[in-house]
């Protein structure tokens, strides 16, 4: 009887760890065919945009950190100046070029490539007209 039950237990253990493997598979064969379908140049920027977002690891809660603190922190009477001082610096001293590159970096790391056509093409419509 308890030989039974241990039988029992043991196929439908083996059951289920030979479906989370089968699903496991799955899963990376579709990854697989995503990665070489964006190769391919056969994926919308959209559908990246889904894809960074369902594979976001460590950067993306660290950069929301970075973000976000600040912000929290202007409501702290004590930090505000401290806040203030720290975005007039970067206003007045960060070069153009290493905000762009920044802007890059939240851009794929937080799947806004949509936006990114537009962007670079109000950045250039700008840049043209100033000269």
């Amino acid at each position: 009887m308890i030989s039974t039950i241990i039988t029992a237990i043991t196929s439908l253990f083996q059951t289920y760890l030979t479906h989370k493997q089968h699903k496991a598979e799955l899963k990376q064969a579709i990854h697989n065919k995503q990665l070489d379908e964006i190769q391919q140049g056969n994926i919308s920027a959209s559908e990246l945009d889904s894809l960074s977002i369902q594979s976001r690891g460590w950067k993306d809660d660290f950069l929301l950190i970075v973000t976000v603190t600040p912000l929290v922190l202007c409501f702290v009477p004590e930090m505000a100046e401290h806040i203030k001082s720290g975005f007039e610096a970067l206003n007045t001293s960060v070069p153009e070029w290493y905000m762009l590159a920044l802007a890059l970096v939240y851009i794929d790391t937080f799947g806004f490539r949509r936006i990114l056509r537009n962007v670079l093409s109000n950045y250039l419509n700008t840049k043209i007209n100033k000269s």
